[in-house]
């Protein structure tokens, strides 16, 4: 069994369900998965602003806030996820991100893997520069990219990672075609997880 740590910044709400999505069918399939959230100190305030954001509010909150990169190093698979803001992830998660300065010259995730997801208004909203964001971040630590191969089915989706378009109100859930591609990717990459742990 491999451990595994899913780990997001979610407003309202979107990314959070495909960050949910990940750990639920990680689950189903026997391995040791925690689902986190970054810190975000205005999202108390901010999630009352919008509609959408007031629905999944109190689970988001009810979910373990992960302090930095030194609390993943026990893992071996890490899954990030952002919302597209102006073609990059969110500022809090590039705070998460930029935590990982006090293990990167250890290089304690060196070797580990890791993947991405993110969600954006639209198609066109730059969330495969945000995917690549993230997967840079990832080759700074020396983790091995687990990029999404071009049959999975679902929903289709860049190498990147996985992506959801949320409509110009963030109020367009998860089609199942999205969560279909969720646990087919996740289906493909668990073989190679399984051979770190």
């Amino acid at each position: 069994m491999s451990k595994i740590a899913v780990v997001f910044h979610s407003v309202c709400g979107n990314t959070y369900l495909m960050a949910k999505a990940y750990a639920d069918y990680l689950k189903e399939q026997g391995e040791d998965v925690a689902l986190f959230r970054v810190k975000d100190d205005t999202f108390e305030e901010t999630s009352l602003r919008f509609e959408s954001s007031r629905v999944y509010r109190e689970e988001i909150l009810k979910l373990p806030v992960v302090g930095s990169g030194k609390d993943l190093t026990d893992y071996d698979a890490l899954f990030l996820g952002s919302p597209t803001y102006y073609g990059c992830v969110s500022a809090q998660m590039k705070a998460f991100m930029d935590s990982f300065c006090d293990i990167w010259v250890d290089a304690l995730m060196s070797g580990k893997y890791f993947g991405c997801f993110a969600t954006s208004g639209d198609l066109y909203g730059g969330s495969e520069l945000c995917m690549q964001v993230m997967n840079a971040f990832a080759q700074h630590m020396g983790m091995i990219n687990l990029s999404v191969p071009c049959n999975i089915g679902g929903a289709p989706q860049p190498a990147y990672g996985i992506t959801w378009a949320t409509g110009p109100m963030s109020d367009q859930r998860m089609t199942e075609d999205t969560v279909t591609a969720i646990r087919r990717y996740l289906d493909h990459v668990l073989p190679f997880i399984h051979s770190k742990a």
